[in-house]
């Protein structure tokens, strides 16, 4: 039985009926039958917590290893689970060795977190440089870029290195890049990496589960991805991919745990059971005590995909092209622009009323292979910034993922420019519908950027990532199956209210109503209600109609299918 995406499949998600969720993209969500299969782990778990976690746990972590593994295209045993894709690639930069002159490279839109890991990795290892691509070049590095135009910002940065006398090292790159939200050109620049000479560190946390990938033929040295953001399943789970030639490079998890094996024999006591898989497997195998029933659910999220949602591609299809046709929807209702790497205007004129499918098939075809061949989607605020300043920085709320700030020079803008934003990129511009844009000062752009993000919880009840980049406002949109195009629509009347709002000084006022809201305890949340909701779940109870099979997804009746 395959349901229709749309609102109708809101009906298999955990949300509150309140709660217009447009913000998938930042921690993902899951299913109800893998909820259901989550809660059958637990239960197996602390039913016989010896048995099942010295024994039974094993043959569900290979049986998520394999189905991963047949998902992205690659050898179960070159695939562990770990957390997220902070923890797999603090675990591949902390495992490599450093020598003199050696450099890693990245981009300024890498992760805030990932850039942070580099700066420790670095104090550790003080003979160890890090350079940003188009550090210190004419050419330097800044969105919206085709891809050809990354690529080769990429070869200009390592040629200048390996010119200056350094070792290139290895290159830490995005899938798809968090904020802002566009795809990268990151099979080119895995191929790169190899004619260089250079270990490609592929940063997926924005992939499986979104694009279609196949590891195998991508060869890249190291590569992760969450399975919790886009793939369905619970919280943290993520995929690490390390090919064989490079499984000897990582020795020890983090923290390091039973797995690990010392160089020099040593009469040290084993705790896992003897077992004839590689050392890369059992090295993960048990990191550390931990709740792993989110990598349990792997089977079960895959299942779902498949046997409710009509497969991978259909999902790929339908999250790209409701990110991609809200975006340009609420750009026009806004009067400004989609981040984008073609010409200016055409996924506007190629929208007309966003029902016709001719224009859905003219759009798909131009967003392949560009920024916007992805379920996230950057739109432009109506709000210019007065003296702004073209550093590379990335400026988020609360809770927000993004460069803290670049040290790239800005290069000449090639920002796209509707003819109908008027005045330019600094200057304030007049929008499509006539309104002028909002006018705010550099030094207000914090406060700017929490109180609409505040405000569209506390009165919206929804969120979604508000960013400045280079002098701009934007947000940050994540297709999803549940959503539909009215959401869009919806959104971009409120965004607009909001940006009257801050022209009206709101945002300079307390904002004191929201606050207790967003600020309440655990304590205070209605844990009678949670608590009645799970007190019934049981693995073996009474109601013979109700059948749980956990590696199917969860509670099913077997006249009726998944429930």
């Amino acid at each position: 039985m395959t349901l229709e995406f749309g609102h109708d499949m809101r009906s298999q998600f955990l949300f509150d009926t309140k709660w217009r969720n447009l913000n998938h993209g930042s921690y993902g969500t899951y299913s109800i039958p893998v909820r259901n299969a989550k809660r059958g782990y637990t239960k197996l778990t602390e039913s016989f917590p010896d048995k099942f976690l010295r024994y039974q746990y094993i043959n569900l972590l290979d049986n998520s290893r394999e189905k991963i593994a047949q998902l992205v295209n690659a050898p179960a045993d070159e695939c562990v689970f770990v957390e997220n894709a902070t923890t797999a690639l603090n675990t591949v930069l902390r495992n490599l060795v450093y020598k003199e002159k050696d450099v890693i490279i990245y981009f300024d839109t890498i992760y805030g977190a990932i850039e942070k890991t580099l700066a420790s990795v670095v104090e550790t290892n003080p003979q160890l440089t890090v350079r940003k691509v188009g550090h210190g070049q004419e050419y330097a590095y800044q969105l919206p870029m085709s891809h050809p135009e990354i690529a080769s910002a990429f070869s200009q940065t390592i040629s200048r290195l390996l010119y200056e006398g350094y070792n290139v090292k290895a290159a830490v790159f995005d899938t798809v890049v968090s904020i802002p939200g566009v795809r990268f050109p990151f099979e080119r620049l895995v191929r790169m990496c190899k004619e260089y000479g250079i270990l490609s560190v592929v940063d997926g946390a924005h992939s499986v589960g979104m694009i279609p990938l196949n590891l195998s033929q991508l060869d890249a040295d190291f590569f992760t991805s969450n399975c919790h953001k886009w793939l369905y399943t619970p919280r943290g789970c993520a995929l690490l991919h390390v090919p064989k030639r490079n499984q000897h490079l990582i020795r020890t998890t983090f923290p390091t745990s039973h797995g690990y094996t010392p160089l020099e024999s040593a009469n040290m006591r084993e705790v896992l059971p003897e077992s004839d898989k590689s050392a890369f497997i059992r090295l993960f195998q048990l990191a550390a005590s931990g709740d792993r029933t989110a990598y349990y659910c792997v089977p079960a999220a895959i299942n779902f995909r498949h046997n409710l949602c009509g497969g991978e591609d259909a999902i790929y299809n339908y999250i790209r092209e409701n990110a991609q046709r809200g975006a340009d929807m609420i750009a026009m209702l806004l009067g400004t622009e989609v981040m984008d790497d073609a010409d200016p205007g055409i996924g506007l004129k190629a929208m007309g009323s966003y029902e016709g499918s001719a224009g859905q098939e003219q759009v798909s075809r131009r967003w392949i292979g560009g920024l916007r061949d992805c379920a996230l989607a950057n739109v432009v605020l109506p709000i210019t910034i007065l003296g702004a300043e073209r550093n590379g920085s990335v400026r988020l709320g609360p809770g927000g993922a993004g460069s803290g700030g670049g040290l790239s020079p800005g290069r000449s803008s090639k920002r796209q420019s509707s003819p109908s934003l008027g005045a330019g990129y600094f200057a304030p511009p007049q929008s499509a519908n006539g309104i002028e844009a909002t006018m705010i000062k550099m030094d207000e752009v914090s406060k700017v950027v929490n109180w609409l993000q505040e405000t569209l919880i506390s009165e919206y009840n929804t969120f979604v990532a508000v960013y400045e980049y280079h002098g701009q406002l934007y947000v940050r949109i994540s297709g999803q199956i549940y959503l539909e195009l009215k959401d869009w629509e919806w959104l971009g009347g409120v965004l607009k209210a909001l940006c009257e709002r801050v022209g009206a000084g709101e945002f300079q006022r307390e904002h004191s109503s929201s606050k207790p809201a967003l600020s309440r305890g655990v304590s205070e949340l209605d844990l009678e209600k949670l608590g009645r909701e799970v007190s019934h779940i049981s693995i073996s109870g009474n109601d013979s109609s109700k059948v749980v099979d956990i590696t199917a997804g969860g509670w099913r009746r077997p006249s009726q299918g998944w429930s």
